[in-house]
C-alpha cells in the first residue's frame, strides 16, 4: 500500500456471504485506528474562524488531509485547483508525513477540529467506518457501475459507501533482463491468459541460477506491512484465511494450505535470501542491488528501481485456481460531522470522475480504479510500456480478497501474519502445524 449513519437499503451488487459484513463491523475495538489516539504534537489543521481550517472554523474552504510524495502533491493540487474553476469552493491540501497521518486524523477528530477531508488506505478505512467517522456517499448508486467491484468494496458495507476508491497500486513479477538470460524461460508472459501457472513459475524460478554465492532467483514481497501480500498466494489457490463471515479465521482451509507448502518451498528450496521473510529487508532492495533476479513489487517502486542502473522487465503474477492480486492504493474520505460535509462530498464526487482519476493516475504513478479509464490513455513518464500491464493486473484484485484485508482489525492481523509467517518460512514445523500457529495467532486479535 503505498504506504487506510443510519442504515438504509442500498443499490449495491450482490456481495454473497460478504454481505454480513456490518456484524463485523459492530463488533470493533474502541480504538480508531493502528495509530491509536497517541498525541500528535505541533499538528494544527489551521486557524478557525479564518475559513481555512478544518472542523468549526469558517466555511469559505475545504481542507483535505494527505500525505503525498513530489507528484501526488502536484495531481492533488490540480485536483482541488480544477474543483474550484468548476465553481466550487477552495480545498487546502494540507501535506503530512505518511506515518503522522491516522495520527493527525484522530486528533483533529478528538478535538473537535478534523479536517473535512483525508486520504486513507484502504486497509484502514474499515476501523473508521465502524467509529461512524465517516460520510456516506449520497451518489454511491450513480457512481458504482463505473468502478471495479472490487475496489468498491473496499469502500462499502450494508450500511453504505463510505468514501470514493480513488487509485490503487498492486504487484507484478520483475524481472533482471540479464540475470535471468540463460535460463532459456523464453518470453515471459505479456497478457493475463498467459500468465504463469504456479507450477510454470516455479520451474521458471528454478531454471534461474546465481552468479553468485551470494545471490538468489527471488524475493517476494511480503516484509513488515506487506505480510498481508502472502494471502495473494492464499486466495490464488482458492484459500481463505477469513471465514465467509468475516469473524473468525478459517481453520483447515485446504487452499492456505496448498499456499503456505509453496511459499515456503521457495525458502526451503533455497530460491529466496532468508532475510527477505515477512520480518526482513524489502523485495526491492535486494532487486535494485542486484542481490536476486526477479522479485515481485509495486508499480509505486518502478521510479526508484529506474535508477539501479540494469535492464528488466515485468509479467504478470502467477496463478492456480484464480488470478488474484493484492491491494494497495487509497480512498479519498469525508468527515460525517464536516459543516462543510455536502461540500466535501461534491469534492469526492469530482475526483471520482474519469477524467480527473485519469489525469491524477497519470501525474502520480498510480492505477485507476474505474473500468472506464482506458490504459492507452494514461501519460506516465516512468515506464510506460510496464504500468498498462500493472492496470491489467489490478483488475484481478478480487471481492473475496478484499473483504478480508478491510475488517477493522486488519492492522493486528496483518502483524500476527508478519510475526507467525516470519517463524514458519525460517522454521521447521510441519505445514498442516504452521498453518496452524498463523490461524490461531489470528483468531487471538478477531476475538479481543
Amino acid at each position: 500500500m503505498s504506504n487506510h449513519g443510519t442504515s438504509r437499503p442500498r443499490t449495491s451488487s450482490p456481495r454473497g456471504p460478504s454481505a454480513s459484513r456490518r456484524a463485523v463491523l459492530g463488533g470493533a475495538g474502541a480504538g480508531l485506528t493502528a495509530a491509536g489516539l497517541s498525541a500528535c504534537s505541533g499538528f494544527s489543521t489551521g486557524s478557525s474562524g479564518s475559513g481555512e481550517s478544518g472542523g468549526g472554523g469558517g466555511t469559505e474552504q475545504l481542507t483535505m488531509l494527505t500525505w503525498a510524495g513530489d507528484a501526488e502533491a502536484k495531481a492533488f493540487k490540480a485536483l482541488a485547483d480544477g474543483f474550484t474553476a468548476q465553481g466550487g469552493p477552495p480545498v487546502k491540501v494540507q501535506v503530512v508525513p505518511y506515518s503522522e497521518i491516522l495520527t493527525a486524523v484522530d486528533t483533529g477528530l478528538r478535538t473537535d477540529n478534523p479536517p473535512d477531508l483525508f486520504r486513507v488506505s484502504y486497509t484502514d478505512v474499515g476501523a473508521y467506518r465502524t467509529q461512524k467517522v465517516l460520510a456516506d456517499l449520497p451518489d454511491a448508486a450513480t457512481l458504482e457501475p463505473s468502478f471495479l467491484p472490487a475496489f468498491w468494496s473496499a469502500v462499502t458495507d450494508d450500511a453504505g459507501t463510505f468514501g470514493v476508491p480513488h487509485h490503487t497500486d498492486t504487484s507484478m513479477v520483475l524481472v533482471n533482463t540479464a540475470a535471468v538470460a540463460s535460463a532459456g524461460l523464453g518470453p515471459l508472459p505479456t497478457t493475463l491468459d498467459t500468465a504463469w501457472s504456479w507450477e510454470q513459475f516455479a520451474d521458471a524460478v528454478g531454471r534461474v541460477q546465481p552468479s553468485r554465492a551470494d545471490t538468489y532467483a527471488l524475493a517476494v514481497n511480503w516484509q513488515k506491512a506487506g505480510a498481508y501480500r502472502w494471502l495473494n498466494f492464499v486466495d490464488q489457490a482458492g484459500g481463505r484465511l477469513l471465514s465467509e463471515d468475516l469473524t473468525s479465521a478459517a481453520t483447515d482451509d485446504a487452499g492456505a494450505l496448498k499456499a503456505l507448502t509453496y511459499t515456503r518451498d521457495f525458502f526451503r528450496k533455497g530460491l529466496v535470501p532468508q532475510a527477505s521473510s515477512t520480518r526482513g529487508q524489502p523485495a526491492s532492495d535486494f532487486f535494485t542491488n542486484q542481490t536476486v533476479a526477479m522479485c515481485f513489487a509495486g508499480d509505486f517502486l518502478l521510479e526508484e528501481i529506474e535508477g539501479a542502473g540494469f535492464e528488466y522487465t515485468a509479467t504478470f503474477l502467477p496463478r492456480d485456481v484464480n488470478a488474484s492480486a493484492d491491494l494497495g492504493g487509497n480512498a479519498l474520505v469525508a468527515v460525517d460531522a464536516s459543516p462543510r460535509k455536502a461540500q466535501a462530498l461534491e469534492f469526492l464526487t469530482y475526483c471520482a470522475q474519469a477524467q480527473q482519476m485519469g489525469e491524477f493516475c497519470s501525474t502520480a504513478t498510480v492505477l485507476p480504479t474505474r473500468k472506464d479509464v482506458d490504459p492507452a490513455s494514461l501519460t506516465y513518464a516512468v515506464r510506460p510500456d510496464l504500468l498498462p500491464l500493472y492496470v491489467q493486473q489490478a483488475t484481478t484484485i478480487r471481492e473475496q480478497l478484499v473483504d478480508q484485508v478491510v475488517v477493522p482489525a486488519f492492522s493486528a492481523v496483518n502483524a500476527q501474519l508478519r510475526d507467525r509467517l516470519d517463524e514458519v518460512f525460517l522454521g521447521s514445523a510441519e505445514d498442516a502445524a504452521a498453518l496452524a500457529q498463523i490461524t490461531d495467532a489470528v483468531q487471538s486479535v478477531l476475538t479481543r
